[in-house]
């Protein structure tokens, strides 16, 4: 699957493919076709908020 990852913060989201998880037993699989970025994810790429768990 593909995934846009921030491995630290001030520098660019990167594209990169890791492999689709496999759901455990009581867990299903959702498959997801958008999805929405938030002010606070910006703040973690810009920098701005401190000590983030990294990659995100």
């Amino acid at each position: 699957m593909k995934a846009m990852v921030l491995e630290r913060p001030g520098e660019p989201l990167r594209l990169v493919e890791r492999p689709v998880p496999q759901p455990r037993r009581g867990q299903v699989l959702v498959a997801v076709e958008a999805c929405a970025v938030c002010r606070t994810d910006l703040h973690v790429v810009d920098g701005e908020l401190r000590q983030p768990k990294l990659p995100l």
